[in-house]
């Protein structure tokens, strides 16, 4: 397939640019997804946002049953796939697509990061780092954002002192440090959960989180002065709330012989040596950048605010996931209703908005094909 062949381009190797790509092979529309680089996948929120247990349909509990009647003669095989977590995560969903589309003879998946894009006439064209450049009519882009890690303040071995982000990503992958309410907030049902930031957001997430799990209330601003309202302070007090301004300098992970069963995050080390307890911390320090650089260079609106360019959402109707520019399409966390109502950031919503694109620009181009029938037939 030529590049002059191609429908559509989508770019994002996450659950948006996923569903993006499959619908648009199941409607056999020649499509090339560029799905990124090593480096492109390491810095989206996906990575760090694992569970997806509250879609109906992705559980493990779907289909243990059924393996486990096939395995009834097999007791031992019975007993080993019980012990085994069978967990169902965002890059097992991912990794099925790209299996999916693969196997249809209208894709292409380029394993690539595309660095520009521009429009013509004639449509868009995405340059990857290659140097290869891709052309098509329409864009679905699906790049992510990047939310603002906390940095601790820990003191090596040699007495230096490294105060940095990356002590916090072995926690992350391992599902301690949380970043998605809706997505990830039952698993903190009745344990001790941390909230981190000093927002009037991140309290409202500290008071979300007791009402919905029952959890105390501890916010940590590392640092920060906090800045909630005296409704939210009020709230906080009534709720048994606690608030810590020290910095948080370490990560307990407990006994060493639990440390060693895979018990990971009793709690958090602040600057004064106190431990607070905490089985989870919730990441709640707003957005470091939404990777909008292609709708940008496309002359994509972005939503209103004082902030840097980088840091706003690009603007969709809520109908069609499309942009300002006429054949842009832009899904997933990334994206904000123009209207300004609510867009849910969860897998399921990202794989919502991504269907909305395809079938926009796919009722399109059938109908455009329609009337060049009848005009033909004249």
């Amino acid at each position: 397939m030529s590049d002059e062949e191609l429908d559509l381009i989508v770019v994002g190797g996450g659950v948006g640019g996923a569903a993006a790509a499959l619908r648009a092979a199941q409607y056999d529309l020649r499509v090339a997804w560029v799905l990124g680089d090593a480096r492109t996948a390491k810095r989206s929120r996906g990575k760090y946002v694992f569970n997806v247990d509250n879609m109906i349909g992705v559980h493990p509990g779907v289909l243990l049953p059924r393996i486990e009647a096939r395995l009834a003669d097999h007791p031992a095989a019975r007993a080993a796939l019980r012990a085994e977590p069978l967990h169902i995560g965002t890059q097992d969903i991912i990794d099925n697509a790209v299996e999916r589309v693969g196997e249809t003879s209208t894709a292409r998946i380029l394993r690539e990061a595309a660095v520009s894009a521009a429009r013509d006439a004639d449509g868009f064209a995405v340059t990857l780092a290659s140097g290869v450049e891709v052309r098509a009519p329409d864009l679905v882009l699906s790049t992510g954002v990047m939310d603002r890690q906390p940095s601790l303040k820990r003191t090596l071995k040699s007495g230096r002192v490294l105060d940095d982000v990356r002590w916090i990503y072995p926690y992350a992958n391992l599902e301690r440090f949380l970043y998605c309410i809706r997505c990830e907030g039952h698993l903190t049902r009745d344990e001790p959960v941390a909230v981190i930031g000093a927002s009037e957001g991140t309290a409202q997430i500290a008071l979300m989180l007791h009402e919905r799990y029952r959890g105390r209330p501890l916010l940590l601003t590392n640092g920060e002065a906090p800045a909630f309202s005296a409704r939210t302070r009020r709230l906080l007090e009534l709720y048994g709330g606690e608030l810590c301004e020290e910095r948080i300098v370490d990560v307990d992970d407990g006994p060493a012989t639990e440390a060693a069963k895979g018990a990971q995050m009793h709690g958090l080390v602040l600057e004064s040596g106190r431990v607070v307890r905490a089985r989870f911390a919730m990441v709640a320090l707003g957005l470091y950048r939404v990777y909008n650089e292609l709708a940008r260079e496309l002359g994509a609106e972005l939503e209103a605010g004082e902030g840097a360019p980088e840091t706003r959402h690009v603007l969709i109707d809520d109908a069609t996931s499309e942009t300002s520019v006429r054949g842009l399409f832009c899904v997933g966390d990334m994206a904000r209703r123009r209207d300004g109502g609510p867009l849910m950031k969860q897998v399921y919503t990202a794989q919502e908005y991504a269907v909305r694109a395809v079938d926009t620009l796919e009722r399109r181009s059938r109908l455009a094909r329609r009337e060049a029938t009848l005009g033909d037939a004249k």
